[in-house]
Order: structure tokens, then C-alpha cells, then sequence
């Protein structure tokens, strides 16, 4: 007899989902209404593009599947620009090992092996399925944070805060918030956390 049980959220867990997906709703909605139908043009292009560049990557390296490669893209994507992460990606997929972070490394020579399963953060997992064409896939990073007007909770010391890095619970309500409003712009969730990216990241240059 089966006699696993799933332990269920806290209410102070589901309280801080629900406070985050709601502030980061209604900042969502504010940024949306800046939106040009340039940044909608390139945010619906974003993902399939870099579906297009994990599909290259496969024949570089024949052996890999397009889960391994978009994996390996997204395990070189910390800390580095888009066209860096590219050029990482393809060293490896040539046999090279880039320069920059060692848990990089690691993290694509694992994905090689259990392709989306070798990324352990929600982050970076999430942009793998992203890239590997999963449309409810999302991405909550800095900027994501930075638009959802992500704070520390009332308990931290820094209660009030911009908090750029958040718990897996302030993650899973940012990223229901995305869903809802793609929903209502019936929009993928990739693309809706795309354009928001766009937006966010436009506005700090």
C-alpha cells in the first residue's frame, strides 16, 4: 500500500503567492499599456528564434536531441548577454569548454545526460522549455522581479525592499500572474513573459 502523502502549501505559502501574483498582476497590466506592436512583433518572435539556434545546435553535435540542446543553451544563459549565451553554446556543442562559470559547465554536461531534468533551478529549467517549444514555459529572472515590483515579505529584514532573486513560492505567483494576463491577451505564456521582458528591459536602457 501506497502511504505517501503530498504535504500541502502553509497558509502564510499560499498567502505570499497570492499577495505576489496580484501586486505583480496589476504592475503587469500598467507595462502592457506601454506596449508597441514592435515589442509584440519581437516578442512572439523571441522563442521561436532561439528554437531556430537549439535546432542548429543539433547539427553540430548530431547525437544531441533538441531537449539536450535547448538545455545546454539555457544552462550557459546565467550572468551573460543573449549573444554571448549563444556563443558559449556553440563552443560546447563543438567539444570546447567555454570560459565563465564552472556550475555552468557542470550544469551542460548534465543536461547531455538528462536533458531539461539537468537543470535543478526553476529559472533556468524554465528557459530550456521555453526554447525547446514548451508555450506555457516561464521565465522569472532580475527584470521579471523588477516588473512584477517583487519586495521582501513583512517578515524579512528588508520588508519593502526590491528583492531581484525570488523563493520558489514569489516564483510560482509571478509566473500564475503572467499566465493570467497572456490569457487575457490571448498570448502564449512564453511570449507574454517575453514582451514584459522587453518592456522592463527597454525601459532601464
Amino acid at each position: 500500500m501506497n502511504t505517501t502523502t503530498t504535504r500541502q502549501p502553509s497558509a502564510a505559502t499560499l498567502a505570499r503567492m497570492s499577495a505576489v501574483r496580484v501586486e505583480a498582476e496589476a504592475r503587469f497590466r500598467t507595462l502592457l499599456a506601454s506596449a508597441t506592436p514592435a515589442d509584440i512583433k519581437r516578442a512572439g518572435t523571441w522563442y521561436c528564434d532561439a528554437n531556430a539556434f537549439a535546432e542548429s545546435l543539433c547539427t553540430i553535435a548530431p547525437s544531441w536531441t533538441l531537449e539536450v540542446s535547448a538545455s545546454v543553451v539555457s544552462a550557459f544563459s546565467p550572468r551573460v548577454t543573449w549573444a554571448l549565451n549563444k556563443r558559449k553554446a556553440a563552443e560546447y556543442a563543438m567539444g570546447q569548454r567555454p570560459a565563465g562559470l564552472r556550475s555552468a559547465l557542470d550544469a551542460a554536461d548534465r543536461c547531455q545526460r538528462e536533458g531539461y531534468d539537468g537543470l535543478r533551478g526553476p529559472k533556468t529549467n524554465a528557459f530550456a522549455r521555453a526554447i525547446g517549444g514548451d508555450t506555457d514555459a516561464v521565465v522569472v529572472d532580475i527584470w521579471m522581479c523588477r516588473a512584477a515590483g517583487l519586495t521582501y515579505g513583512p517578515k524579512s529584514k528588508y520588508a519593502g525592499q526590491a528583492k531581484d532573486a525570488p523563493s520558489i513560492t514569489e516564483y510560482r505567483g509571478i509566473a500564475a500572474a503572467v499566465r493570467t494576463v497572456a490569457d487575457a491577451w490571448n498570448m502564449p505564456a512564453a511570449d507574454m513573459q517575453a514582451l514584459l521582458w522587453i518592456i522592463i528591459r527597454g525601459k532601464a536602457e
